[in-house]
């Protein structure tokens, strides 16, 4: 399975067409492909592609693994974005709500690199080893202020870029062709001849040998 990032306009559409027992979406430089989708069924979009959210505009930076939903840097904030807390006492525009949500994510990225640490720490250094440290990082990235969990936007730009799972189509070449072609005519041809030659064994077996010799005898061989 190859995955590769496409936008969306270099794409051929497809209806009710099926390759290798899948049903693709389209054609892109002419090979058949399946958008990825997240799980609300939604198209998932390349890193770095440029979405727009609740609180601005911003590129993808990652994924969120526990929901597969999108991590967004937002880099243009909407200055009319207004959240009012519950009891009404505070309004937030859309870079402090971000930045507040990012905190928050933070606690719960925190407690699992406390986890991962206590699991494969050092017994005797009592610390991660770089290589598990790196992992543990890569794994359990920190939000930075400015970003923000959300679900992949319902529309796209014709020039977004999304993911897309290319179909291995296995059309036959010319030269598989003519090769099965032969395989096929010398088989046929075997079986051709084996039914001929059961056929005359078995008008020999229906004719008595008596009978046969009296026959020749009358009409010659």
């Amino acid at each position: 399975m190859t995955i590769k990032h496409v936008t969306l306009n270099s794409i051929v559409p497809a209806f009710s067409t099926i390759v290798n027992g899948v049903e693709i979406d389209g054609y892109v430089d002419g090979q058949p492909m399946q958008f990825v989708r997240t799980a609300d069924n939604r198209l998932k979009p390349a890193i770095g592609t440029t979405v727009h959210t609740p609180y601005g505009v911003g590129t993808v930076a990652r994924y969120w693994p526990a929901t597969n939903r999108i991590v967004v840097a937002i880099n243009q904030f909407d200055e009319d974005y207004a959240f009012v807390t519950a009891d009404e006492s505070d309004i937030y525009d859309a870079q402090e709500t971000v930045a507040r949500t990012a905190r928050s994510m933070n606690v719960g990225v925190a407690s699992d690199r406390e986890t991962f640490t206590r699991l494969y720490k050092s017994e005797i250094t009592g610390v991660l080893s770089k290589s598990n440290e790196q992992k543990m990082t890569a794994t359990f990235p920190m939000f930075d202020d400015n970003e923000v969990v959300v679900t992949p936007p319902a529309s796209f730009q014709p020039t977004d870029m999304v993911i897309a799972r290319i179909i291995k189509d296995s059309r036959e070449t010319p030269a598989e062709r003519k090769a099965r072609i032969r395989r096929e005519r010398a088989l046929a041809t075997k079986l051709a001849n084996s039914m001929l030659s059961m056929q005359a064994d078995d008008a020999d077996d229906a004719v008595p040998a008596d009978v046969l010799a009296e026959m020749n005898e009358i009409y010659g061989d």
